[in-house]
């Protein structure tokens, strides 16, 4: 229970409360249990105090320090945390209920028994937080701080993390449909397994991010920055990549099924046995790329460079290739059948054992 005197203290408010506490020093404080609904404790220092079960409802906690206090199944039921320092407290079944959480620092908070939906975050601090399993489908996490956070399995669809910060954050298996992810930086960011269909990533920063065995079918990408990311065995059937940077990006069996890969640059990326049948590739770079086995079947290459790049047995059956780069291409046993192949620039190209039967445009 909590210490009368203690609590008699801090309800003379935050000015004298932190005085009295900078005063006395003491080693611990016990406000376990208080009633402390309604009161104005604007910056008051609440670190490391044990408020279990405290009720701070409709008070405001604005620029409030609650670091490393033990907050839990407290309740904050329409209280005003904006700006507040909760980063390393205990959280266990806290009650946000319409609580204001806007620009509050939770960095390495463990949130997984919370139920944040509803809740005004604004661009809260969640850095190293755990929200592993948590159900925030629809919420805003606009311009928030989420490196490094762990989301793995979460409910993230409809979610907004536009210009928000998710570099090294865990979103393995992830439910991200339609989520919206533009601008968003995700340096290294753990996508292994998750959902994206219909996703807005465009113009996100995807350095090194794992996409690896991630669903992206009709996904948003264009003008985002994946160079050195793992895309093998992703699903981006119908997705939209023009002016995406892929350089050095692996994709090895990934699907890019009628997807939108014009001015993108895949320039040494790797794409064994990728599948880009149908697909649409106008002035695509795929320069020095490795791309043995690519099915790009009936796909549209017009002006796509591939100039040094190895397409040893890769399908273009019915593909239109005319204006296309073939410099120093390896098309060793490639199959060529009924491709058009109208004004290609042919320097130093290896046909060895490929299929040109049918070909359109070419001088055999």
């Amino acid at each position: 229970m909590a210490d009368l005197k203690i609590v008699r203290h801090i309800k003379d408010g935050a000015e004298r409360w932190n005085a009295w506490r900078e005063k006395t020093q003491p080693e611990t404080i016990d406000l376990q249990k208080a009633d402390l609904s309604g009161l104005k404790l604007v910056g008051a220092n609440l670190s490391q105090v044990n408020l279990s079960k405290a009720n701070f409802s409709k008070a405001d906690l604005n620029q409030a320090d609650l670091s490393g206090a033990n907050l839990s199944e407290a309740a904050f039921v329409n209280s005003n945390l904006k700006g507040a320092n909760l980063s390393g407290a205990i959280l266990h079944q806290v009650n946000f209920g319409q609580a204001n959480l806007q620009d509050v620092n939770l960095t390495g908070t463990d949130l997984r028994s919370l139920d944040l939906r509803g809740i005004n975050i604004g661009v809260a601090n969640l850095s190293g937080a755990d929200l592993r399993g948590v159900n925030l489908s629809g919420e805003s996490f606009k311009s928030a701080n989420l490196s490094g956070a762990n989301l793995s399995g979460s409910n993230l669809q409809n979610t907004d993390f536009s210009g928000a910060n998710l570099s090294n954050v865990n979103l393995s298996r992830a439910k991200l449909n339609r989520a919206k992810l533009r601008g968003a930086l995700l340096t290294r960011a753990n996508l292994c397994g998750a959902s994206l269909d219909f996703a807005d990533i465009s113009m996100a920063g995807c350095l090194m991010a794992n996409f690896s065995e991630a669903i992206l079918n009709n996904a948003i990408l264009n003008n985002a920055n994946l160079g050195g990311a793992i895309l093998s065995g992703a699903q981006l059937v119908g997705a939209s990549l023009c002016n995406t940077f892929l350089n050095d990006a692996s994709m090895s069996l990934a699907n890019f099924t009628k997807a939108n890969l014009s001015d993108a640059d895949l320039s040494q990326a790797y794409m064994y046995r990728a599948i880009l049948s149908q697909s649409t590739c106008v002035e695509t770079k795929f320069r020095h790329a490795e791309m043995q086995e690519v099915d790009l079947s009936m796909a549209i290459l017009k002006k796509a460079n591939f100039a040094i790049a190895n397409l040893q047995k890769a399908y273009f059956g019915g593909a239109d290739l005319s204006g296309a780069v073939l410099i120093g291409t390896n098309l060793e046993n490639a199959n060529l059948a009924n491709a058009n192949l109208t004004d290609v620039v042919i320097e130093s190209t290896i046909w060895t054992d490929a299929n040109l039967q049918g070909v359109i445009g070419l001088s055999q």
